[in-house]
């Protein structure tokens, strides 16, 4: 399998059918990672505050990081790593809906910002975002104009 990175930035709001939308940069190298159009995976990791999407083809190798690390307990660990997992359809254009528990783990409701994060893609709520203070000047540019554009669409401007 090649492997597929993703770089960049973006955001998204929620739209009157309850989706978000990846960038078009993210849409084709996330394709590469999947085996059919259904099986992109969105996951929950216990004490991050964003989620993860990734294709069904990099599980495997999101499992033998953790199966390379020294744990006490396996079954938790593995029962961990798949449960906080979920198919989500990402539609032609790009368009998805977060799982309802996954939206709440990670406090998103009407905005996302996306970040390329290498091998997966990291979905944040953008007041998270803005509180965690990325250290990237250009994510931190970013999500400045996202603030704005997000702020000025809840006022209704």
């Amino acid at each position: 399998m090649a492997l597929a990175i993703f770089m960049g930035q973006g955001w998204s709001a929620l739209d009157g059918k309850g989706r978000f939308a990846l960038p078009a940069a993210f849409r084709n190298p996330l394709q590469l990672q999947c085996s059919n159009p259904s099986s992109i995976l969105v996951r929950a990791i216990h004490g991050r505050q964003y989620l993860t999407i990734f294709g069904d083809l990099q599980a495997p190798e999101f499992l033998k990081k953790l199966e390379d690390q020294e744990n006490d307990d396996e079954e938790t660990v593995l029962a961990d790593f798949w449960s906080g997992m979920q198919a989500v359809t990402i539609d032609s254009g790009g368009r998805f809906a977060l799982p309802a528990f996954h939206a709440q783990h990670a406090g998103i409701t009407d905005s996302i910002f996306i970040v390329g994060a290498g091998n997966q893609i990291q979905l944040w709520d953008l007041d998270a975002l803005h509180a965690a203070s990325p250290n990237n000047p250009i994510v931190r540019a970013a999500l400045d104009v996202a603030l704005k554009e997000r702020d000025a669409k809840r006022r209704g401007a």
